[in-house]
């Protein structure tokens, strides 16, 4: 089996009410590539684990940009920025096929965006996860474990 590796993108449209952003909202895009690196049965991850890469943000990519809101009297004012990032983890389970008597574990590569908004007018700052992306990749049986 060995090494898999894949893409898994987090994605969000955002209103910024910037005058000069698109009307429908500001694309928010980030890709991450997973390696999971199985030995060559994919019956065990190897000492490299499940490994992520950096984001590679596109479109207007990450910021952070300028928010704005309706100023009293009519207009727009700046009231803040938001910018986002990607968090990452991994769930590891193992599947049991009983009547076989056999085993395998499910990797399960997790990215996370996050939305952070800071505010310049006395507002609370705020954060969120705003959109996660996941992807299950099952390993190569192997007989069950006797007690």
């Amino acid at each position: 089996m060995g090494p898999k590796q894949f893409d898994l993108s987090v994605f969000e449209i955002y209103q910024t009410k910037d005058p000069a952003a698109p009307i429908t909202g500001t694309e928010i895009e980030g890709t991450v590539t997973v390696t999971i690196n199985w030995n060559l049965a994919g019956t065990e991850l190897t000492d490299k684990d499940v490994q992520y890469s950096d984001v590679l943000w596109t479109g207007a990519g990450n910021g952070p940009l300028k928010v704005y809101d309706d100023a009293l009297g009519g207009g727009m004012k700046a009231i803040g920025t938001v910018e986002w990032h990607a968090k990452t983890h991994t769930i590891k389970d193992v599947e049991t096929d009983t009547p076989n008597k056999q085993i395998r574990w499910a990797i399960t590569p997790v990215v996370e965006l996050v939305r952070t908004f800071k505010s310049t007018i006395g507002d609370p700052d705020d954060t969120e996860v705003t959109f996660t992306a996941t992807d299950t990749v099952w390993g190569g049986w192997m007989p069950q474990p006797t007690s």
